[in-house]
């Protein structure tokens, strides 16, 4: 990954033009007299042919600095057997390769284990009794930050001094997502990853004349404004019952948390000393009246219809125009989908500089407290994440797995736009918080507060759950966690025996 170029060579060059431009001023002085100027003339041109020219400048082959870790077994742990299938995709294909490289020319060895649904305990209980069951662990960022983090779980791998989270092997929106305190605690790989935007039924769209949403979002126009318009122009009661048949927009959660994505705002910031309240800002506040006055004047389906994945199947059968979800159901729902379908952005605020895509949450690896040596296990990690060889080559394995996914050439760019504007909130991890702001928007959406009412009803216990995260005792949080799930495993085992 690191090129090297050699050096032109500047000392022959500058004596090159240090004997040229005293041969322009002997050229000068020459041009006075016949003989003097020939003479002049040969004597310039013989100096000249005899002045080495600069050398054009080479390329180094590339070389990658050597590692012996003498036999280090580097143990991943999971819910699951992490271990890359080669044909799945070129990416697993080149992760795969990339971990047998490394482990034949570093002297060591990648083992991924299956820690089983518990995995999480399973890291808790192994770190805190002084024998972490892996080296690095599987992780979802909401549970890694603050509670893993603060209560001594997981390691600050920017302590080490080894990564370099710039490289492009890295995850830019992860690792901001994995920061906490200014400290770095997870890594994330690169991949083919865009989170929220809008999925919209271009069969449906043509049928009803609605606007073409890639055509507005590269002319910037797709807006709360447009949004609001085609949402309510795409409710059709084809039979004349007074329901709708036909659907403008359906959501199955984080509509209010795109709105404030879109408008550069959030419910709360990060800041060196942890997080801090964010809803009074300008930007939120817009935010969450627009979402108010969608929910209470935009008909549209919303929440979960009997199961969460109703929403996803009502768009998947056409009978929605337009599906606010995450990118990950374009392969896993929408392979099959009868008509065409296309991706764009949640639409932009009036506060909002560029489009973006918020997401709730990622899964990178954290590396576990009190392993031997976390420094060697990191640089492993950063070796077998090094799939691709430059930044080019890993835009063109993320665009062929786009391709693949997507049905059309507009939804590839869309997400290869949004792949590096992913805004992951932080709430998500500090749960009494995140309970609050969503209680407080749910009396939004139903109409019952207006958005600065509710800030106000809701503000004295927001900061005072924000204040209780400064002294939290997380560390005393799992120390309950672990006992009250071996207490309810010890139950349930004595009620089996006596059945």
């Amino acid at each position: 990954m690191k090129k090297k170029i050699v050096a032109l060579v500047l000392s022959t060059a500058l004596t090159a033009c240090a004997v040229a431009c005293g041969g322009e001023a002997k050229k000068d002085e020459a041009a006075n007299s016949g003989e003097e100027s020939l003479a002049a003339n040969e004597a310039i041109e013989e100096e000249s042919s005899e002045t080495p020219q600069a050398s054009e400048p080479e390329e180094e082959e590339e070389t990658e600095e050597t590692y012996d870790f003498g036999g280090r077994v580097v143990r991943i742990g999971s819910y699951y057997d992490m271990t890359p299938d080669p044909s799945q995709n070129e990416f697993s294909r080149a992760y795969s390769e990339r971990i047998k490289y490394v482990e034949d020319n570093y002297n060591c060895k990648i083992e991924f284990v299956n820690l089983g649904e518990d995995y999480e305990k399973a890291y808790i209980t192994s770190v805190l009794s002084g024998t972490p069951v892996c080296d690095a662990g599987y992780i979802l960022t909401y549970r890694l930050l603050p509670s893993l983090i603060e209560g001594g779980i997981a390691y600050p791998i920017s302590d080490l001094g080894v990564i370099d989270f710039t490289e492009p092997q890295y995850s830019q929106p992860v690792t901001e997502a994995c920061t906490y305190k200014g400290k770095v605690y997870a890594l994330a790989q690169t991949s083919a990853e865009c989170r929220y935007g809008i999925f919209y039924n271009k069969t449906l769209f043509e049928r009803y004349n609605l606007p073409d949403l890639y055509e507005l979002y590269t002319k910037g126009e797709w807006n709360w404004d447009k949004f609001k318009e085609i949402a309510l122009a795409g409710n059709q009661d084809l039979d004349g019952d007074g329901e709708y048949d036909i659907h403008g927009f359906n959501e199955r959660l984080s509509l209010a948390w795109n709105y404030m994505a879109s408008n550069n705002a959030d419910a709360v910031k990060s800041t060196d000393a942890g997080i801090e309240l964010a809803l009074e800002t300008p930007e939120a506040m817009q935010a969450l009246e627009a979402y108010a006055d969608f929910m209470q004047n935009v008909p549209h389906l919303s929440g979960w219809l009997g199961d969460w994945q109703s929403q996803i199947w009502d768009f998947r059968d056409g009978n929605s125009c337009m599906c606010l979800e995450e990118w990950w159901i374009a392969p896993e729902y929408l392979d099959e989908m009868e008509d065409d379908w296309s991706f764009v952005p949640f639409p932009i605020g009036p506060n909002g500089s560029e489009y973006v895509s918020y997401g709730k949450e990622s899964s990178p690896l954290m590396i576990l407290n009190g392993i031997e040596k976390p420094e060697e296990v990191a640089q492993i990690i950063d070796l077998i994440y090094q799939s691709f060889e430059d930044e080019e080559d890993w835009n063109d394995a993320i665009e062929a797995k786009f391709e693949a996914d997507a049905d059309d050439a507009g939804a590839v760019e869309v997400v290869m736009d949004l792949k590096d504007k992913i805004q992951i909130s932080p709430i998500l991890g500090f749960s009494e918080l995140d309970s609050m702001v969503n209680e407080m928007l749910t009396t939004i959406e139903y109409g019952e507060n207006t958005p600065a009412n509710a800030l106000e009803s809701y503000r004295s216990s927001l900061e005072a759950a924000v204040e209780d995260i400064k002294t939290h005792d997380y560390s005393n949080d799992l120390q309950e966690e672990i006992s009250e799930e071996e207490a309810a495993e010890s139950e349930e085992d004595t009620s089996e025996s006596d059945d």
